[in-house]
């Protein structure tokens, strides 16, 4: 079940939520607006290689403005740090979200974000997003970018993210390149 505005509400009063900071005007009817960090990463070479940690390039946007080049996937975060903590269980339940991209952005050509949308019960942390575009496009710091939205896990969650094997991300912050390399590393020493 899709949480509503006054859900939203109770659970971020009640430390269910996290999105700090938080602009109680970018709550919507089911989800939450949120806002683009300054901070941006794109890989140095065009093949890249899920083995390994493959180099970053970091620069920050201008208040001006950048221009997004398509074929190009770019690395940012959003301001707010975003969580759905862990807690003991009761009969409101555990909380998992999903994040997605502004209709307003996507009718200009913007995917903001390639398959990464779900937020697993129990994370915490910056939320990074895989920004690809269409056609070249001119974005700014600090604009409402995407959207997330929260739902009631049915059931018991026996892991959350973070205490579970291979959860990577916990507690990052700012823009974090991809770790997948990570898992065949862990492979290598189980082998």
């Amino acid at each position: 079940m899709v949480l509503s505005d006054e859900e939203i509400k109770c659970c971020i009063d009640e430390g269910r939520i996290i999105i700090d900071p938080l602009i109680p005007e970018h709550i919507n009817p089911n989800s939450v607006d949120l806002t683009l960090n300054e901070n941006c990463k794109i890989y140095k070479s065009y093949n890249l290689d899920c083995r390994s940690q493959n180099e970053v390039e970091e620069f920050v946007v201008p208040k001006e403005g950048y221009i997004l080049k398509p074929n190009t996937l770019y690395l940012y975060s959003c301001n707010e740090k975003i969580g759905v903590p862990k807690h003991e269980f009761d009969s409101y339940g555990h909380l998992a979200a999903r994040v997605e991209g502004k209709s307003s952005l996507g009718r200009l050509g913007l995917f903001v974000h390639v398959t990464a949308g779900w937020i697993d019960a129990g994370f915490v942390g910056s939320l990074v997003l895989e920004l690809h575009c269409v056609q070249p496009l001119k974005i700014y710091p600090n604009m409402k970018i995407a959207q997330i939205c929260f739902y009631k896990v049915h059931g018991a969650v026996r892991e959350h993210y973070g205490d579970k094997s291979g959860s990577k991300y916990m507690d990052q912050k700012g823009v974090q390149e991809s770790k997948m390399y990570l898992n065949f590393n862990k492979d290598k020493k189980q082998s």
